[in-house]
């Protein structure tokens, strides 16, 4: 059986959904980030969310820059990028000098 496969605003995604985004992308999703065009030419941009049944294509808000470059909204960059030093203590937090390789 096929994917169902649907574009969605972050902003409509539930909670759930949300939390999945974040799982699947921990280090930030601007990498994994996919410029498409609508039928009016207009770019939009959106980041591949995969579920059981569903390839949700996450549609993320984006602004030009003063180099005419496309940036991620700071509100959804604050959100959903990977924090290095989070990732830091986390990493410090789970060394266990005990442990024989």
């Amino acid at each position: 059986m096929e994917k169902k496969k649907v574009i969605k605003s972050l902003e409509n995604l539930s909670p759930e959904h949300k939390s999945l985004l974040k799982a699947q992308y921990p280090d930030g999703f601007e990498e994994d980030l996919i410029r498409l065009q609508t039928p009016k030419k207009e770019p939009i941009f959106v980041v591949p969310l995969e579920t059981d049944d569903t390839t949700i294509l996450v549609k993320i808000a984006m602004s030009r820059n003063s180099e005419g470059e496309f940036d991620i909204e700071p509100e959804i960059e604050e959100e959903f990028q990977g924090d290095e030093e989070d990732t830091i203590e986390s990493a410090e937090a789970s060394y266990d000098p005990d442990f024989d390789e």
